[in-house]
């Protein structure tokens, strides 16, 4: 995994204050080395792991009433954030606000025309939006990506999914849904246009070794 240019992002406890608002808050940790091991423990496994220091989440409390942390600034979620920032240009579409962490150096990119931002809940933009740098290029809309459609002929040149608050292989129908009614807005008359959602490439390769190994675990043993 990318984990080179990490630096690309802000210091997110720099920009993003601890505050709470409705069904949203930010809250800041402070860890240790161990705990930054903790904190990235994915897939049975410790991924990019996170220096001591102090880290950002957003929790967010669902339409079903569920209270999830929906994004961190911890360094597997920075280095898994790489991709579309280095490939970001022309007109971007981003689902899921999130802590605004990509916007930052996107913003900066002189290859960026515009950034459209589709957000489901209006606290997550009122504590983030104000913490993000005054740009022309970015507009923020409140919607649902699921049933939000762009306008006649728009085009984006990068479209980037990033609205789930776990990584599981459950999520895959999902991000498939998406890749396949977002489609017909990918600018594909430009040979560098991409689309995908975050964590979907290592995801899919997990959930094809989990039959493998299902299939070469030992049959449990029935006592009578």
């Amino acid at each position: 995994m990318n984990d080179t240019r990490v630096d690309l992002f802000p210091e997110m406890a720099n920009l993003v204050p601890e505050r709470a608002q409705g069904r949203a808050s930010v809250e800041h940790v402070t860890v240790d080395t161990d705990g930054g091991r903790t904190a990235c423990y994915v897939y049975g496994q410790f991924r990019n792991p996170s220096p001591a220091g102090t880290y950002v989440s957003l929790r967010v409390t669902n339409d079903a009433g569920e209270s999830r942390v929906m994004m961190s600034d911890f360094h597997y979620e920075r280095a898994t954030c790489v991709e579309v920032v280095e490939r970001a240009h022309g007109n971007v579409l981003i689902a899921g606000l999130g802590l605004g962490m990509i916007l930052h150096p996107i913003l900066k990119n002189e290859s960026v025309r515009s950034v459209t931002v589709i957000e489901k809940y209006q606290d997550v933009v009122d504590l983030v939006l104000p913490t993000l740098p005054a740009s022309e290029k970015l507009t923020v809309l409140l919607d649902d990506i699921y049933t939000w459609k762009p306008t006649l002929g728009r085009r984006y040149d990068v479209i980037w999914f990033d609205i789930w608050p776990d990584i599981e292989v459950t999520r895959l129908p999902e991000m498939a849904q998406l890749h396949r009614r977002f489609w017909r807005y990918l600018n594909r008359a430009n040979p560098e246009c991409w689309m995908e959602s975050w964590h979907r490439q290592e995801t899919r390769r997990v959930a094809r070794r989990r039959p493998k190994e299902q299939a070469t675990q030992s049959p449990p043993t029935v006592s009578s």
